[in-house]
């Protein structure tokens, strides 16, 4: 296609220079042509020239070819080459040629002026869409730029066309979303119902639904827009934008989150917070949480105000408030203040308040002014309870630290005391305050190289030592002391910051502790000699019970009766001796005391101990005042000690010795000595021969040593008496003398001894019905026996139950019963004893091993006559017999 040329271009003078050069080609192409048979028509040539100058230059120039041609025309024109005219014809061709020329040139000249008018409507139509275009693409930038998706919904027409955003917030193309995808099924189907509600007739368009991203994920999208309806009121386009809200509603639910978390923390907390306002025309107002209020005591969202708040400050705590409002509010302070006190709640409740805040100020005014007090308010009652609570533990533990009665102290990492307790100061002989700062070594320098290890261990290695044992002195305990001394570190993390020392001293527990293996010693000697004195009685009881099997002479018989009788009177000797001790020991032990001679007694005593004196072949003196010797005494157990006395002499003495018995009156008192020229006593054990167990010779080189305790008793029993007893000896192998100091009876008792109470036993009587109960068979068998042998009827049973039948059936003069029987014990059989209508008659003998006075109690109070103790003295036994009246 062949552009137009535009004329308006080229310069006049060409347009017209190129209309003469086209008639000019014309006016050529005419002369050739004349050469030509057939010739062309001239007019043809002529009005292509006026045609092409007319295209080419307009009107003027085509003018200008018009009138050449025609001039020309008149050359061509037969006569040929002359300006004349053979034919009339020849003018009307040449005025047709120029009106056609010149209708030719008018059109080119129309055609360039439309030509023109139009290039200029399409200049002006391509400016116009040019700037369409750039304000569309700046548009469409700042619509990208801001993030937003534009949509044209054209419900009717069914197609939905966006712009903007859409690659980098959905990931698909504009012409994607418009073209090929269902909008909706983008749309999460939780929030499916609420998108196809706002796109419904109603108000605007304002809604947020999720959507799914091309990469699968969702993002939500605020949609604002505008529904057009047609005129019945349907929706029939819906134009609007998209924003992409998601990291905006994520970070708010962030906010949320952390503003949840927060409020919860505050309210864990217990924390206020209080934001009081200063207004410029002097009022206060208070922009307080809920939790600052409630501490105040304050309920609901009411005003708050000064007067009413400082009306909950407990009255002892206003001046301190007030103080501490003012120097806040002090411009030339520095706005913070901090501060406890005590608020009354409206329910008379007192808590205690702790309060920190700083006030901001107007330093464009002067003076500056106040603007706000920002601050926190906290319950701080618990702690401060809590405090005055160890306030008052750690004023109890130093006081108990400093009072305990074992020595404390802490050490730094140079040895050098820190805190020091009283008995520790005590030990050391040196104040408290003066240990502070001096070293271990300075204050205890004997001891300090016995402790450096033990201190060593816990301030360079962190290990603890407990109950180290160190002898040694200080400056207040010289001699040889005894020390437990234990230390643990005491740490702040992992930094050691010393240790911990507690002393205790342990000098008495050592004696003590060597008292006890001596002790212990002596009761195990103690234990050997009992076994061996219960041991000697057993041997040649069994060998007279063997004589008394095959013996049939009646001397041979009564010697063995009468070995058996002395061994079992020794061995219920031995026993007594441990009865009397144990009573002593515990105080119940009960004297019956009358008023009794010196000489009487001292008779007792040696007949008791003259068996021994006689085997051994001893000289026994005795040198006693011969004028009576009055004393308020038991005359048993005082018979008791002077044969305990009498019998050591003779035993501890080498057969052929002597033995001296002495007393003399000095004043209100009398002192007996009791002297022998036997082994006598080492001088370290004349301090603890009246201890028990202790022996006053080598007990194993003789088989009569005796147990050791009956020194121990003497003494007791003469101290219950009031008097003294004491040993003196030069040594051993060179005797010893026991001294006794008794008081003597006063004056006024002084009527002579008394007599013994009750005729003499004549015989035993005989015919009593008897029932003797206890579980230990041959005790039971032997002593019916030896009643049956004196002519009473005896039943034997051998359990509680069976006596009940058997004093039921018989309705004896005489019970036996022993204590720990089976099925039922002898208090309980006493008591149905005497429940029984015959029963109160009766007369029930306790015969048991429990010889103490509780026991002697127990049984009076069921209802016992007598209580013996086995083994049971065959005498006193018929003695109880003899008494009790015969049965009619």
């Amino acid at each position: 296609m062949v552009r137009p040329i535009e004329h308006a271009r080229a310069s006049k003078a060409r347009r017209y220079w190129f209309a003469v050069g086209v008639t000019a080609v014309a006016a050529g192409l005419r002369l050739l042509g004349h050469t030509l048979e057939p010739q062309p028509p001239v007019l043809v040539l002529f009005t292509g020239a006026a045609s092409l100058s007319a295209w080419y230059g307009g009107l003027g120039p085509a003018m200008l070819t018009i009138a050449l041609s025609v001039f020309l025309d008149f050359w061509f024109f037969d006569p040929h080459l002359a300006f004349a005219l053979d034919r009339w014809t020849d003018l009307i061709d040449l005025g047709i040629f120029a009106l056609v020329a010149f209708a030719v040139a008018w059109l080119c000249e129309s055609l360039h002026a439309a030509r023109r008018v139009m290039e200029v409507r399409a200049r002006e139509l391509a400016l116009v869409s040019a700037n369409e275009r750039a304000w569309k693409d700046r548009y469409e930038a700042a619509v990208r730029a801001s993030g937003h998706i534009l949509y044209d919904d054209d419900r009717a027409g069914g197609r939905i066309v966006f712009s903007g955003a859409c690659l980098p917030i959905l990931g698909y193309g504009a012409e994607e979303l418009g073209d090929s995808l269902d909008w909706s099924a983008l749309v999460h189907p939780e929030d499916l119902a609420r998108f196809c509600l706002s796109r419904r007739a109603g108000d605007g368009l304002e809604v947020e639904y999720r959507v799914r991203h091309r990469g699968g994920r969702w993002i939500t999208l605020h949609d604002v827009g505008q529904k057009l309806v047609d005129a019945e009121g349907r929706v029939i386009r819906v134009v609007g934008f998209l924003k992409d809200v998601t990291a905006q509603r994520r970070a708010e639910a962030a906010v949320r989150a952390s503003e949840e978390r927060l409020r919860l923390a505050v309210e864990a907390t217990g924390l206020g917070v209080t934001s009081t306002v200063f207004e410029a025309d002097g009022t206060v107002r208070f922009e307080w949480t809920r939790e600052a209020r409630l501490a105040f005591g304050v309920e609901g969202d009411g005003e708050l105000t000064l007067p009413d708040l400082l009306a909950r400050v407990h009255p002892c705590d206003v001046a301190a408030v007030q103080a501490a409002v003012r120097a806040a509010l002090d411009p030339a302070g520095d706005g913070t203040d901090n501060l406890e006190f005590r608020v009354v709640h409206p329910d008379g409740g007192v808590r205690w308040l702790g309060c920190q805040g700083r006030t901001t100020f107007d330093l464009a005014a002067s003076p500056p002014r106040p603007l706000r007090n920002l601050g926190i308010v906290r319950d701080v009652t618990e702690r401060r309870t809590t405090a005055e609570q160890l306030a008052e533990s750690f004023a109890l533990i130093d006081a108990l630290v400093f009072k305990a009665p074992i020595g404390m102290a802490f050490i730094d990492r140079g040895y050098r005391f820190v805190r020091v307790n009283e008995k520790l100061a005590e030990f050391n002989g040196i104040a408290a305050a003066e240990h502070i700062g001096r070293t271990v070594a300075d204050v205890l320098p004997d001891l300090w190289p016995r402790l450096e290890p033990v201190l060593r261990d816990g301030l360079r290695d962190g290990r603890e030592r407990v109950n180290t044992e160190v002898e040694g002195p200080t400056a207040a305990q010289p001699g040889r002391r005894h020390w437990l001394v234990s230390q643990y570190p005491i740490r702040a993390g992992d930094r050691l910051l010393g240790i911990g020392v507690t002393v205790v001293e342990t000098t008495d527990q050592k004696r003590i502790e060597a008292s006890l293996r001596e002790a212990d010693q002596r009761k195990d000697t103690f234990i050997a000699t009992l076994a061996h004195e219960l041991r000697n009685p057993l041997a040649p009881i069994r060998n007279a019970l063997a004589l008394l099997g095959v013996a049939r002479d009646a001397p041979e018989r009564a010697a063995s009766l009468a070995v058996i009788g002395r061994q079992v009177e020794q061995m219920a000797h031995l026993l007594d001796d441990l009865l009397d001790v144990s009573r002593i020991t515990r105080g119940r032990l009960t004297l019956r005391r009358e008023l009794v001679t010196l000489d009487a007694i001292m008779a007792r005593a040696a007949e008791t101990a003259n068996p021994w004196i006689v085997a051994r072949r001893h000289s026994f003196a005795v040198d006693i005042p011969d004028a009576p010797v009055l004393l308020d005494a038991d005359p048993i157990r005082l018979a008791q000690v002077f044969s305990n006395l009498f019998t050591n002499a003779a035993k501890y003495t080498d057969p052929g010795g002597t033995i001296r018995v002495t007393a003399r009156v000095h004043g209100e008192r009398v002192q007996i000595g009791v002297a022998d020229t036997g082994v006598g006593i080492a001088a370290q054990h004349l301090p603890r021969v009246f201890e028990m167990f202790s022996q006053v010779g080598p007990c194993s080189s003789r088989g009569d040593g005796g147990l050791g305790i009956g020194l121990a008793l003497a003494r007791g029993l003469i101290e219950m008496h009031g008097g003294a007893i004491t040993a003196h000896s030069p040594g051993p192998g060179r005797g010893s003398e026991f001294m006794v100091e008794l008081p003597l009876a006063a004056q006024a008792h002084a009527s002579g001894p008394h007599a013994p109470l009750g005729p003499a036993r004549e015989g035993p009587s005989t015919g009593r019905r008897i029932v003797v109960a206890d579980d230990n068979v041959d005790n039971a068998d032997t002593l019916a026996m030896l009643l049956e042998a004196l002519g009473h009827e005896v039943f034997t049973v051998y359990d509680g139950e069976a006596a009940v039948r058997a004093c039921a059936e018989v309705r004896p003069d005489v019970v036996f019963l022993d204590i720990g029987m089976p099925r039922r014990d002898g208090y309980e059989v006493c008591r149905w004893i005497r429940q029984q209508p015959w029963g109160g008659a009766t007369l029930v003998i306790a015969q048991t091993g429990w010889g103490q006075d509780e026991d002697r109690r127990r049984a009076a109070a069921a209802g016992f006559d007598h209580h013996l103790t086995k083994p049971a003295d065959p005498d006193r036994l018929l003695a109880l017999l003899d008494a009790q009246p015969t049965a009619a």
